[in-house]
Order: structure tokens, then C-alpha cells, then sequence
């Protein structure tokens, strides 16, 4: 089974993030960053979500498990309940490509645990603020 570690960087002024993705599969590592402009680090989290779930379509990974640190999003795939409206299109596009899976769970893990994503996140932000 994969396992994917996701994390975002968020620059408030201006709003800018970058949503890293880390996929262990067997011996093999992939990463992967992308941009986001115009929401905030909880919306960049979910989008950053959907972006890994793509990835995982692309490179044929059935079996999964995601890592991130966002509570919200953990607990908000659990329930398949979002309180906030800007969320929902996330948790559906979640929803729609979970068919893709054989086995596909999403789970909590501590910022000290995520440091691969954490790292990638903050160094793709750092790079694109400084271009």
C-alpha cells in the first residue's frame, strides 16, 4: 500500500500557496508541488488533497494511505461533512475518485511526522515568492 504524506504553505500577502505531495510506493519515492493563488492554508490543505488523489490516478496506485495535518480534513472525510460551503467541492472531488481505489484511507498524522511535505511545501512557497 502507498503512502502519501500532503501538506500546504500558505503567504497571506500575497495569497499565494503551494501544496506538496510525497509518495512512497514500494522503493519508489515521488514528490510533487503545486501552486494555488487567491485561498487560505485550510482550502490550500484541501486542494492539495484532490492534487495527491490525481497523482495517485496518474501513477496507478489502487491501495493508499494519505497523511496529512490537517484535522479538519481527516475528520471532515470521516463524516462526509463539510461546514464550510468552500470545502464541499473538495470533499465531492474526494468522494468521485475514491472509486478509483481498491482501498484508499486518509489519516491524521502530527506536523512533526510530516516533515518530508511540510519541507517541500515551505521550500516550493519560498522559491516562488523569490523568482
Amino acid at each position: 500500500m502507498a503512502k502519501i504524506y500532503i501538506d500546504a504553505a500558505t503567504r497571506q500577502h500575497p495569497h499565494v500557496s503551494v501544496g506538496a505531495v510525497v509518495i512512497k510506493n514500494d522503493d519508489k519515492v515521488y514528490e510533487f508541488t503545486t501552486l494555488f493563488e487567491g485561498i487560505d492554508n485550510n482550502e490550500a490543505e484541501w486542494a492539495t488533497l484532490v492534487y495527491a488523489i490525481e497523482r495517485c490516478i496518474e501513477y496507478n496506485i489502487t491501495e493508499a494511505i494519505i497523511y496529512t495535518d490537517s484535522k479538519i480534513v481527516v475528520d471532515s472525510i470521516e463524516k462526509r461533512f463539510v461546514k464550510n460551503k468552500r470545502f464541499k467541492k473538495y470533499l465531492d472531488e474526494y468522494m468521485k475518485h475514491e472509486t478509483s481505489f481498491n482501498l484508499l484511507f486518509t489519516s491524521f498524522v502530527m506536523r512533526k511526522n510530516n516533515k518530508h511535505a511540510d519541507t517541500l511545501a515551505k521550500n516550493g512557497l519560498y522559491k516562488h515568492l523569490n523568482k
